[in-house]
């Protein structure tokens, strides 16, 4: 699955740094910690990567942006 928008790109690659032991959920704002523990524990790390792989290019900064919305007409 793609990414929508760049925050969503983000927040999945910080997913996936806690996942992988590279982040300790300490470092990680108190307020999305529990949300990113939730998202490491429910999802794999081939789906964090799909995420992740996504480029930004041409991403809007957040999901639910008029940009965003046009480019889902157009798919």
């Amino acid at each position: 699955m793609a990414s929508e928008s760049k925050a969503q790109h983000g927040l999945m690659g910080l997913v996936l740094s806690v996942k992988g032991g590279k982040t300790k959920i300490g470092d990680v704002r108190p307020g999305i910690r529990k949300k990113v523990e939730r998202m490491a524990a429910e999802m794999t790390t081939e789906q964090l990567k799909d995420y992740t792989s996504t480029p930004t290019k041409g991403l809007p900064r957040h999901a639910g942006s008029t940009h965003a919305r046009m480019r889902h007409a157009k798919e």
